[in-house]
């Protein structure tokens, strides 16, 4: 009877994922190629709860607008533009910066790689009843941005639908994905802006 229920146990645990070969990397690396394999990524986003927003991903390239704030990148130099007050002001572009929203093409493309997270993901149903993959994301270094990342992917198709992270100042956030589509390349002049009076 004991070897009846450990079987039954080892059967259990493999139909909840293992067998599948559903890890969070595996995810995370299906994720990563949908990204790089789109001319372009476009997202529609709520941004704590308070600021609706639009991103355009292209390369190393972004566009953020949210409220009256407009960021531009074209990979080596940043723009920034306050509408509430005509002003531009040209930001230093950190490559290496991982935070989503100083740098959305860094942090998407290095989450296999700056986080450990466990094997095994958690699988939940949504709202709508669609099944969700739930990505736990713990960064390597103790002195990084990050305390954690919670990262929601619809199970389906892999569409992010939510990012939740606090900073390592204990402050928390969440990114709300209303829609992440494929769209076509823009010309690179539309990441970097005429800023000329």
């Amino acid at each position: 009877m004991k070897l009846l229920t450990t079987i039954q146990g080892i059967l259990l645990l493999f139909a909840s994922g293992t067998l599948s070969g559903q890890t969070t990397e595996s995810l995370l690396g299906d994720f990563a190629a949908r990204i790089s394999k789109a001319p372009a990524i476009e997202a529609a986003f709520i941004w704590n709860e308070t600021a609706e927003g639009t991103m355009i991903l292209q390369g190393n390239m972004f566009y953020i607008s949210m409220d009256e704030f407009f960021i531009y990148c074209n990979g080596e130099k940043k723009w920034f533009y306050n509408q509430g007050i005509d002003q531009w002001e040209e930001l230093p572009h950190d490559k290496n910066s991982a935070d989503v929203l100083e740098n959305p093409s860094a942090f998407f493309s290095r989450l296999n790689e700056d986080f450990y997270h466990p094997r095994t993901p958690v699988k939940k149903t949504g709202t709508a009843g669609k099944p969700l993959w739930e990505l736990s994301l713990v960064p390597h270094s103790i002195e990084g941005l990050f305390s954690y990342v919670v990262m929601t992917l619809d199970a389906g198709d892999m569409t992010p639908l939510s990012v939740r992270y606090a900073l390592s100042d204990g402050s928390e956030y969440t990114v709300k994905l209303l829609s992440f589509k494929n769209v076509p390349l823009r010309p690179e002049s539309f990441f970097s802006p005429d800023v000329s009076p």
